[in-house]
């Protein structure tokens, strides 16, 4: 793999995945064609392969730390933010120019060998690092929607605000945590919108235009990985 477990990134603009990415993404791997669109990913030994540049893994382990604080803080005590079986896990971190935070995350280490087995050329990457910028100036919510999870990250000016990670059961689960991160993130009577990113779910989008009629709401159907 390109980064060892302590490499850092620099990463101040936009992430938009290419045809050089692959999500792993509720235990599945999809690759993102030129228009856009998810599709499956499928393993194999061909040279497509060798051509993947970024791996973006989906799990819990992750955390924003300030950067004045990251280097007061040891590696023992980012770990246990993560978790309590370290020995389970890889760690990386990534420092984030345009935030002014790294981004610490883990990853089991079965998986990390099993990557870089099958995409040896490939550099890992947490799932967020895909929702942690916005290229608006105004305020925005940017959601990825799946079956099982729910990312959602906020947006002051460009300046992330949150970013986290859901477990949910239903489209109400879903609607709680985005009211709540609206709350969190101050944007009650101010104006802001609405990315909407993965599964397509019209009751969730539905509620949402009836709770905030004002706000506007994009919807980025390429990326609906169930019906692509």
């Amino acid at each position: 793999m390109k980064s060892k477990q302590v490499g850092i990134g620099n990463k101040s603009k936009s992430l938009k995945p290419s045809p050089t990415d692959i999500f792993i993404f509720e235990d599945n791997y999809f690759s993102v064609n030129e228009s856009g669109f998810w599709k499956e990913f499928k393993i194999s030994k061909k040279d497509d392969n060798f051509k993947i540049k970024n791996v973006y893994i989906d799990n819990p382990y992750f955390t924003i730390i300030p950067e004045e604080i990251f280097s007061n803080i040891s590696d023992d005590q980012k770990n246990k933010l993560l978790t309590n079986n370290q020995s389970q896990l890889n760690f990386f971190k990534s420092l984030h120019t345009a935030h002014g935070s790294f981004l610490y995350w883990g990853i089991k280490k079965s998986l990390n060998q099993k990557i870089q087995s099958e995409l040896p050329h490939s550099t890992p990457m947490h799932f967020c690092e895909s929702l942690m910028f916005s290229s608006d100036e105004g305020n925005k919510l940017k959601f990825f929607l799946g079956e099982k999870i729910i990312y959602i990250s906020s947006f002051l000016k460009n300046k992330l605000i949150l970013i986290n990670r859901y477990n949910i059961d239903s489209s109400d689960d879903s609607l709680y945590y985005l009211l709540s991160v609206i709350k969190e993130s101050k944007f009650i009577g101010e104006e802001f919108s609405i990315d909407h990113q993965g599964l397509d779910d019209q009751k969730l989008i539905s509620k949402i235009k009836e709770i905030l009629p004002e706000i506007k709401i994009y919807s980025h159907k390429e990326s609906d990985y169930k019906n692509s």
